[in-house]
């Protein structure tokens, strides 16, 4: 057999090294991405990322995590805001919620501002959190809580700074908002919330009425899903002057085509009828506030 020739053999080590040299090119050219130590971040950042997760994963799996989270979790100030709500994944507790809810409180060190409660909170649970929280300003009260109406108005008593008030799907009377109302001058924020309530009766102008009586410094006021006329809406109106945000929003009994309209368009900011029975009459309500 014939072997190549040098030149033959020279043309095929060249075409080769040609090929390496374009391999190794190709390869330089490639950007190598480097696996990040996300815990080489900065403690201050970190805390800010972890305060946007509620309190129960917090404490049920964050502190777990390591040595970083756990020194940043015993910050009393990732507790400033406690947000006790449940998602469905606990619909089957392994711990008392209550007993949680406490520890929450105890981690803030005095410094709570704002809390969520839900579900099974207690009025026990309740007097715990404000004999610990002078500062608190925002209570949120929702979805069937286990708390009295004595055991709400005890508690407001000792909340000379409280300027918020929320309640979602909840049981307490007129009277209850009444003493609430004569409990805390400073509420500047009250919201009754009756979407999706199918077990008790809805709020209406009695619930109005006890607002306009006893909290004259509102600026902000929602009643949302209920049975609200137009004879509770003026009575509101009449007592709250200093209204900047009205929600309305589901309250079909209220008929705003006349002077009522006419009123509630001196509010800054309102938002209603997101249904309405009559559709000429909602649009036209629609038209005067929009």
């Amino acid at each position: 057999m014939s072997q190549p020739s040098t030149s033959n053999q020279s043309q095929i080590n060249s075409s080769k090294n040609k090929k390496k040299n374009r391999y190794k090119k190709k390869n330089k050219n490639k950007i190598k991405f480097k696996t990040p130590n996300w815990l080489e971040l900065p403690e201050d950042l970190w805390f800010i990322i972890l305060l946007k997760l509620k309190t129960i994963d917090i404490i049920e799996n964050v502190q777990k995590v390591c040595t970083l989270f756990r020194k940043i979790c015993k910050q009393p100030e990732m507790f400033k805001i406690i947000d006790m709500y449940l998602p469905d994944s606990y619909i089957e507790l392994t711990f008392d919620v209550n007993v949680m809810t406490r520890f929450a409180v105890d981690c803030s060190d005095g410094g709570l501002i704002d809390i969520h409660l839900k579900y099974f909170c207690d009025d026990q649970t309740l007097m715990y959190i404000v004999e610990r929280s002078k500062n608190l300003k925002h209570l949120r009260l929702g979805h069937y809580i286990k708390i009295s109406d004595e055991g709400l108005i005890e508690a407001v008593k000792r909340l000379p700074k409280l300027e918020e008030l929320e309640t979602v799907v909840c049981t307490f009377t007129h009277e209850t908002f009444e003493a609430v109302g004569h409990a805390c001058p400073s509420l500047k924020s009250f919201s009754l919330n009756d979407v999706g309530s199918k077990r008790y009766r809805y709020a209406g102008d009695a619930e109005a009425f006890a607002i306009a009586r006893s909290m004259p410094n509102l600026r902000r006021l929602q009643l949302t899903g209920n049975c609200l006329t137009n004879e509770g809406l003026n009575a509101i109106l009449d007592g709250c002057c200093l209204l900047l945000s009205l929600d309305i929003r589901s309250c079909v009994d209220i008929d705003l085509s006349g002077d009522l309209g006419l009123r509630c368009e001196r509010i800054k900011n309102v938002r209603c009828f997101r249904f309405c029975i009559d559709e000429d009459i909602g649009a036209k309500q629609r038209s005067i506030l929009h």
